[in-house]
């Protein structure tokens, strides 16, 4: 007997009505830092304190453009070609996570680090839980590569993004200094386990590990930048590590679906 050629079946599908809602919720996280009362503000992970040896340079940044656009099109794509094509959980995660990168903005704002950690935490988990559910559960493959670019850049940039914030929310409210090598390399040290772990979980996520390696090399640009030597042998062998976990996983994954049945 022949499986179901629409993968995850077994979950339960998503909506029209949701679709919108994602829709709306990735225009509204685009527009937020135009609108805000405080006038023009930065995107979820540009920080709002004092550089650290491990923020990345400015430019860095710039990745949001394309993760902003990707939100966009994958939520258009899903309007077109079918709400029941993706799972409800990941609709969920989508709405959450657009929505509380505009709340972001807000809090931003109010020059709050620790208030800026807490939204982006809110934020890992959906964007991480939507890497993962998006992962096999949806086609047609043109809808199943555009919700792996989009959440996949998501929750790679967000993975980085939440421990570059709670290292601000660390220097602004404890006696931890922002020139300081040592704690800010176990940081990076424990980000780049988070970013390994995920990809893993997801066996491979290409996009994830793009951005996860976009902002280490982001990192060891600043670590070249400021003779940092640990904070530069750290981020180049993180991302070599990251992107050779994630081509192993990918390649594992298409040799076993490739593979013919017994």
């Amino acid at each position: 007997m022949s499986g179901s050629s629409d993968p995850g079946t077994d979950v339960p599908r998503g909506t029209r009505a949701l679709a919108w809602a994602v829709l709306a919720a990735s225009v509204v996280q685009v527009v937020a830092p135009v609108v805000t009362i405080n006038g023009p503000g930065s995107s979820p992970g540009a920080g709002s304190g004092p550089d650290l040896l491990i923020t990345p340079p400015g430019w860095a940044f710039s990745i949001w453009g394309v993760i902003y656009t990707a939100a966009i099109v994958q939520a258009v794509w899903v309007l077109v070609r079918g709400a029941h094509h993706v799972p409800r959980r990941l609709q969920v995660d989508q709405v959450v996570l657009y929505l509380a990168a505009a709340v972001w903005i807000v809090v931003a704002g109010a020059d709050s680090s620790l208030g800026t950690a807490a939204v982006l935490l809110v934020m890992l988990v959906a964007a991480v839980d939507a890497v993962l559910t998006a992962r096999g559960r949806v086609s047609p493959t043109s809808l199943a590569v555009a919700t792996g670019v989009g959440s996949g850049l998501f929750g790679g940039w967000v993975t980085a993004a939440f421990f570059l914030n709670v290292s601000t929310a660390l220097v602004d409210n404890t006696g931890l200094e922002a020139d300081q090598v040592g704690w800010q390399a176990v940081v990076l040290v424990v980000a780049s386990v988070a970013l390994v772990a995920v990809t893993l979980l997801a066996r491979g996520a290409p996009a994830y590990a793009a951005a996860g390696c976009w902002a280490l090399l982001g990192i060891a640009v600043t670590g070249a930048s400021d003779d940092t030597r640990p904070v530069l042998v750290l981020a180049v062998g993180a991302a070599v590590v990251l992107a050779a976990v994630a081509l192993l996983s990918w390649w594992r994954g298409r040799t076993a679906t490739s593979a013919p049945a017994t």
